[in-house]
């Protein structure tokens, strides 16, 4: 008798506890419900489609506008990704204008992104085995360092440090890998937080 007990009263336990939570599932359902309708309601009618009602809205494109900074950033990738093993001079200027385009708040001296873009491309001209990725991945550390005003010393010497080793696996040298270390931690240590 005392085991039936034990039963019956575990069971109506179990089942207490099951009830409880089917209760929470209907409430949390009755609030998301809830929830729908008042966003429904704060939403503009729509009209239909014929001469009734208002006017159609012009269409508007589904991918949005880049913004400057994304411009910018993109056309210092595509420069970056278009140095090869004889990069002339004008190559050069624009890499250098493009990395000060890049720059976000304070700027880099021209002098110090020059004096990069010369060691830069040098490096690159001998990095011979980079895949289109690792000078994607190189063209982003750059682009992240170039702003890096809030960002920890110990980032940002891992990155130039990443920089360095992603041109030294591409076959620079390691002076021109070395150069091109210096001359970011230069830079960086132009760019002041805001």
């Amino acid at each position: 008798m005392k085991h039936l007990i034990i039963v019956v009263a575990a069971l109506s336990c179990l089942t207490a506890s099951a009830q409880t939570g089917v209760d929470a599932i209907a409430k949390q359902r009755a609030r998301d419900l809830s929830n729908q309708n008042a966003n429904r309601s704060l939403q503009p009618p729509t009209y239909p489609q014929s001469g009734q009602g208002r006017p159609a809205a012009p269409a508007v494109s589904a991918t949005p506008q880049p913004t400057p900074a994304q411009q910018a950033f993109a056309a210092f990738q595509k420069q970056l990704l278009g140095v090869t093993t004889n990069a002339t001079a004008n190559q050069k200027s624009l890499l250098a204008a493009d990395m000060g385009n890049v720059a976000q708040g304070t700027k880099p001296s021209q002098a110090s992104l020059t004096k990069l873009s010369d060691h830069l491309t040098a490096a690159l001209s001998e990095a011979t085995k980079l895949t289109v990725q690792r000078k994607t991945h190189l063209a982003q550390e750059v682009g992240v360092l170039l702003n890096s005003a809030n960002t920890t010393p110990a980032q940002k010497d891992a990155m130039v440090k990443d920089v360095q080793s992603i041109l030294e696996d591409g076959g620079a040298s390691t002076d021109n890998a070395s150069a091109v270390a210096a001359d970011l931690t230069s830079v960086v240590a132009e760019i002041k937080p805001k």
